[in-house]
């Protein structure tokens, strides 16, 4: 059986899937998310000042980012239908397009094809691809030009959102014929090329994969200005379209096919100055009819800022106690958007929870048969299984901080140290081999990261802010030698007496390996050897008696792990040249494109099988 008849078997499984039923997605494009979503969510949300880096001397401009998702008429969602059925086209023209110049670029090189002849060939090809794109473009969209499963995975990543502003299907194809043209006419730095170089010119383009947009400037919509100057959006990014049945949906089909479609902006504030103080931020959302339609704004500060007086039209918000980083709210009766007025200045959230310090404070007012506590220092490999063994899967604050003025400082790992003052050293294990305890990256100096916390179910290291506070804590007491271990977390309990919430602080309940284990199975990490350990812990996952970390095949497959696409091969299954087997294959696409249930599901197996077991077998 030749692969066009399989991938002509499995086309045809997929369409019919795409005819006959819904997809399965992840939360976000499951039918049932959008169920519970307001018609409007917008949320704001102010980039940071590195307070750590900050000086006075030098100018930090505000800003931040937007992420909007709405509900689009009927109307509007046919036209967002239309533009993603034309850009996705333009995006497989394009793809013929670069595949007909590369042969060519490729037969100059190889020496089988004159330099003139092939800039000649190309200009060719260019204008006739020119006018395919141009045709493709004016044509209208009809029923015939289905939504595929294809189309719905190339949106997420490569639909343009500016389109839905003027309407106009966009693609990496308009430029790039642009400047292949501009090329071949020596217009585009007005001087002369040679063959030679207008062929390089060419092949660049060839592989080129973005093209800054030309900025849009939008005149309509919210205004939001922080002292006094307003912000400008820019660097649209489309984010997420749903649900899938209306993203189906037939371009003739009257009923009620609209979609939610969700897009993040960057926003910028030109010739503001974000220094330490005080500062206020307004907002007006236009007069727009939202009667009988739930909306919901969310506006969040960066870590180090606090709002200390929030109005909103209608005086009707909610925040997290008085000293916040972030308000909400919704529309008021009269049916149109709320306006607001915040001012903010430098601060921590005051949250029920202990951030670091707090936690170095509570910590040392603990105390264990009359020794008293600090957070647990962690300085060899016994004492790092101790403590781990009573973890569950919180993070965890303990003993280790960055101290700025130390002589060794350096970002992002040099002088760390422990509050008790012992060495902050590479741990070992019988004094001969090292265990590295920080997670992978780590320390990373994702911004402010200076206090150090373990990741209760992965049990590694990691920096992190000091002034969050849904951390739990491990308390260290020192008994004359025996030091003693336990680890809290938070637990919101309630207080019938005052009739309130109160956060109290509980001994966490350790997970133990086998429930570890057992989560990361249910969750589907792989187990190639099938002996009910997964991979993560297994320290020989093909069970060949050699150990992973000297074992330069893992799975056992036949494919080193340097070049194996598809690590974790269920034990005795046949794969390709990539290291992939049937199921993984079709695992693979199931992931990406949704369940695929009853007799597509079948199509579809045995459309997949058949074309792995084609693929040249290695043992």
């Amino acid at each position: 059986m030749s692969r066009a008849l399989l991938a002509l078997f499995l086309v045809a499984s997929l369409v019919s899937g795409v005819l006959f039923f819904t997809p399965n997605y992840s939360a976000e494009y499951d039918e049932d998310f959008y169920d519970y979503q307001p018609y409007l969510q917008y949320d704001f949300h102010l980039h940071e000042l590195n307070l750590k880096n900050y000086d006075e001397n030098d100018t930090y401009e505000f800003s931040g980012s937007v992420y909007m998702r709405r509900e689009y008429s009927n109307e509007e969602s046919e036209t967002f239908r239309k533009l993603l059925v034309k850009s996705y086209q333009l995006s497989i023209l394009d793809q013929e397009y670069r595949t007909e110049v590369g042969k060519l670029l490729g037969d100059v090189t190889n020496g089988t094809a004159d330099t003139d002849d092939a800039l000649e060939n190309i200009a060719d090809i260019t204008a006739a691809y020119d006018g395919k794109a141009q045709m493709l473009v004016k044509d209208n969209i009809t029923l015939n030009d289905l939504i595929t499963l294809d189309m719905i995975t190339w949106v997420r990543d490569n639909f343009i959102i500016e389109s839905m502003i003027d309407g106009k299907a966009r693609g990496l194809m308009t430029q790039r014929l642009a400047n292949v043209n501009e090329t071949l006419s020596n217009n585009n730095s007005g001087q002369d090329f040679s063959s030679g170089e207008k062929l390089t010119s060419i092949q660049r383009e060839m592989l080129e994969e973005h093209y800054d947009e030309p900025e849009q400037i939008i005149t309509e919509g919210p205004t939001l200005a922080i002292n006094g100057i307003n912000g400008v959006w820019d660097d649209w990014e489309f984010e997420s379209v749903g649900p899938t049945s209306s993203l189906l949906g037939s371009f003739s089909d009257k009923s009620d096919n609209r979609l939610w479609i969700g897009q993040w902006m960057h926003v910028s504030f030109p010739n503001s100055s974000h220094t330490v103080g005080n500062h206020t931020m307004e907002f007006v959302w236009p007069n727009e009819d939202f009667k009988g339609k739930e909306t919901n704004f969310h506006v969040s500060l960066g870590y180090g800022e606090i709002f200390t007086d929030i109005d909103v039209d209608g005086n009707d918000y909610y925040a997290h106690g008085n000293q916040s980083d972030w308000f909400s709210f919704g529309t008021i009766d009269n049916n149109t958007a709320r306006s607001f007025s915040a001012d903010f200045t430098q601060g921590y959230p005051d949250y029920e929870g202990l951030d670091w310090f707090e936690a170095v404070d509570y910590a040392s007012g603990l105390t264990y048969e009359n020794s008293s506590g600090h957070l647990a220092t962690i300085t060899t490999k016994e004492e790092a299984d101790l403590v781990h063994s009573l973890l569950d899967s919180h993070s965890y604050w303990i003993g280790g901080f960055h101290n700025l003025s130390s002589p060794t400082y350096s970002e992002p790992s040099g002088g760390w140290e422990w509050i008790t003052g012992e060495a902050f050293e590479t741990i070992k294990e019988n004094n001969e081999s090292t265990v590295g305890l920080w997670g992978q990256g780590e320390p990373n100096e994702a911004g402010p990261e200076d206090c150090l916390e373990i990741w209760g179910f992965d049990l590694v290291w990691n920096d992190n802010r000091c002034h969050l506070n849904w951390m739990g804590f491990v308390v260290e007491y020192e008994m004359n030698g025996t030091n003693h271990y336990e680890a809290y977390i938070p637990q919101d309990e309630w207080d019938e007496e005052n009739q309130t919430h109160v956060m109290n602080y509980v001994i966490a309940t350790p997970l133990t390996d086998k429930e570890r284990n057992d989560i990361l199975k249910e969750e589907g990490d792989p187990d190639v050897d099938n002996d009910g350990i997964v991979d993560k812990f297994d320290e020989d996952d093909d069970n060949d008696g050699i150990l992973d970390e000297n074992d330069m095949d893992d799975d056992n497959d036949g494919i080193d792990d340097d070049s194996d696409v598809c690590p974790g091969t269920p034990a005795g299954e046949a794969v390709d040249v990539e290291g992939c087997s049937a199921s993984q294959i079709f695992d693979e696409i199931s992931n990406e494109d949704g369940s695929l249930p009853g007799f597509n599901f079948a199509l579809a197996a045995l459309s997949i099988a058949l074309i792995a077991i084609i693929r040249k077998p290695r043992n």
